[in-house]
């Protein structure tokens, strides 16, 4: 684990925690990770097994622990297939080892403030191993901060190396600025933090302090999404159907949005397979038949995102070292 110092001698000074993995020590393209809000940059949690309701109605949940993370099985697929690309993955601000002699920023969650971050880092990794062409795959949370990122004005030259990205379980501006009703719990959260004191935080997540402040930043960019497919970069979206926290129906209007502008954009509905299993001591054992957790943890959703997804960077790899050979 290495640390970056970013946004030096600005209040927004922080360390920055990421890891590099070097597939092929000499290539010019970069795998770059960054994970969803609460978790780091292995992309491991719980996954929800089961609801089990009992003879009086009374629902409970059952959890299994991701033995690897997203990001793990991703990683470990790229090496095995001999992908020409270093890879990086970062640790969010207040996520992982990013913190600061072991402390949090506890200020309130600056999107904007975690994009710099990220394209410090990223720039940073560029220059020292003079990449040529990058491949982004972001998490929930940080597929927004990589909208943000990509769209400032001060990071062309970033972007202008970007040859893909991959987007699992996609945040936008429009799911916490400017949500729908039947978006239970981004509508929830809002009506909370915009009926709040400003210096109300709502911190269910772990390591993100979202604000009324938070939300007011967020709605200087209503047309976040639309912003960034405008730069026609090739994109994969993960869609869960059955999404607790990013419903369906919602993802998929933000998606074909992203795709009516930008055509190269491939739009991929993930669903839970049922597991049939039985319990004595229950009354009704409700399959989750047609559910994916949200950020794809259990295993079915998982094995599809971590096996199209590399496909998707080993082609565009692959397509990079063609283009070199002609040249």
């Amino acid at each position: 684990m290495q640390k970056l110092l970013v946004q030096l001698g600005t209040e927004n000074e922080w360390q920055i925690a990421y890891e590099i993995i070097k597939s092929n020590p000499d290539s010019k393209n970069l795998v770059f990770m960054i994970h969803g809000g609460g978790m780091d940059l292995h992309e491991r949690y719980f996954y929800l097994t089961e609801e089990i309701y009992d003879a009086t109605g009374r629902r409970t949940k059952t959890f299994d622990d991701m033995v690897q993370g997203n990001y793990d099985r991703l990683t470990e697929r790229l090496i095995k297939n001999n992908a020409d690309c270093i890879i990086c993955r970062m640790d969010n601000r207040n996520h992982g080892e990013s913190l600061v002699n072991g402390q949090m920023d506890t200020r309130n969650t600056s999107f904007v403030r975690l994009a710099q971050d990220e394209a410090e880092l990223l720039r940073y990794i560029i220059q020292k191993y003079k990449i040529e062409h990058v491949e982004i795959v972001g998490t929930c949370m940080g597929t927004l901060i990589t909208q943000l990122m990509l769209t400032n004005e001060n990071n062309r030259d970033i972007v202008n190396k970007v040859d893909s990205v991959v987007f699992n379980s996609p945040l936008y501006t429009q799911n916490l600025a400017f949500p729908k009703e039947y978006e239970t719990f981004n509508y929830k959260k809002y009506q909370q933090l915009m009926n709040s004191d400003d210096d109300f935080q709502f911190t269910k997540m772990r390591g993100v302090f979202d604000s009324k402040q938070t939300l007011l930043e967020l709605a200087k960019y209503p047309d976040l999404h639309k912003k960034f497919a405008e730069l026609m970069i090739p994109t994969q979206l993960y869609l869960g159907f059955g999404d607790r926290l990013l419903p369906y129906k919602r993802a998929r209007e933000i998606a074909e949005e992203i795709r009516q502008i930008n055509p190269n954009c491939e739009i991929i509905k993930v669903s839970r397979s049922p597991v049939k299993t039985q319990t004595a001591n229950t009354l009704i054992k409700k399959i989750i038949a047609k559910d994916s957790n949200h950020c794809l943890y259990d295993p079915k959703s998982s094995y599809k995102f971590v096996t199209k997804a590399s496909e998707f960077i080993l082609t565009n790899l692959a397509n990079l070292e063609s283009k070199n050979d002609f040249h």
